[in-house]
């Protein structure tokens, strides 16, 4: 029987602001890679280009998924206010079905500003934190995956597990900031359940609560211990790498031009699970999420420079060095 969905989101709408700013500076420790974004204060400092964008990691996969040709939705809660309205708009005018989306009278949606400078992006959020829930009928789908989610995402969690057994529904999970710093059952419950984890390094080492550096192969073994059944980490510029308890792939950045950062991780993302989806392997989808996430990093934005399968397929063969490698 064909599910009526081959992936649903969940996870927080919001409306990005994004700020070039190519006169700030930087300050803080070059050698330790601390560094802390700076403008004159009291003064009024010129931006160089501001774009507003419908983003979150929830939209970000699933606007991704659908661009390679494979059913999508989106469930989330937001406030009763514009970036609601905008929202529904952006979201079906690029194929992603809206129904599972709701607007709760009396609250706000959340909010980013995102200051770029020279390829990195600094953000400011304004979260607003919403009760999460399934609906009755439960989304006919072959994939859930679970992004972030502010205050009030146990009870979604809990409900998924069940639900997800019952219709033998695979879970993809990038835990938030919230869910990542809490530390709750319900996250730890949730990942013994999960096909694939993708996280960046950076949340790795939190959610291991690591205290000094570990090599790769051991960051990917103490994941794939918490559950899941295939690991995926992201690192910036120095690649990715995917552990399923045997082998671990390592793939190296796509070649291409950094512009700016916000939502690399989310391209990478809807690369990897939509290579799986068209039948690729785990190292095959590497491939794909690295190129998905080099042509993001191209435009100003997270979804601008989202590709096909058939535009990932042409840049893999025009790039025939590059490849993944076993660690």
């Amino acid at each position: 029987m064909n599910n009526k969905f081959d992936i649903v989101t969940i996870g927080d709408i919001k409306l990005d602001t994004f700020i070039n700013m190519p006169n700030a500076s930087l300050t803080g420790d070059v050698e330790a890679g601390d560094f802390k974004l700076c403008v004159d204060y009291g003064k009024k400092n010129q931006a160089k280009s501001v774009e507003l964008q419908i983003a979150g990691s929830a939209p970000n996969v699933a606007i991704g998924v659908a661009k390679m040709k494979k059913s999508a939705a989106i469930l989330s809660e937001m406030g009763q206010d514009f970036i609601y309205n905008a929202a529904l708009e952006y979201l079906e005018k690029h194929k992603v079905s809206t129904e599972y989306v709701k607007a709760i009278k009396g609250t706000g949606s959340s909010f980013a500003a995102i200051l770029n400078y020279k390829g990195e992006s600094t953000q400011i959020v304004a979260h607003s934190d919403h009760e999460y829930n399934l609906p009755k009928k439960h989304p006919d789908t072959k994939w859930v995956h679970v992004s972030e989610l502010g205050k009030g995402y146990q009870n979604i969690f809990k409900n998924m597990l069940s639900c997800c057994a019952k219709n033998g529904v695979k879970i993809s999970l990038n835990p938030g900031a919230v869910q990542i710093q809490e530390r709750k059952k319900e996250l730890f419950d949730l990942l013994k359940k999960t096909t694939v984890l993708f996280l960046n390094k950076v949340e790795a080492e939190h959610i291991l609560q690591l205290k000094e550096e570990e090599t790769m192969h051991y960051i990917m073994g103490q994941l794939k211990k918490l559950g899941p059944d295939y690991v995926v980490v992201t690192d910036g510029r120095n690649g990715a790498y995917a552990f399923d308890g045997e082998q671990l792939d390592y793939a190296p950045m796509f070649p291409g031009k950094r512009v700016e950062a916000t939502g690399a991780g989310d391209a990478f993302t809807s690369g990897f699970l939509g290579a799986l989806m068209h039948g690729k392997t785990h190292a095959e989808a590497l491939t794909w999420g690295a190129v998905n996430a080099a042509s993001v990093v191209f435009y100003v934005g997270p979804t601008k420079g989202l590709l096909s399968h058939s535009e990932i397929n042409r840049r893999l063969k025009e790039k025939p060095k590059y490849k993944t490698k076993e660690l």
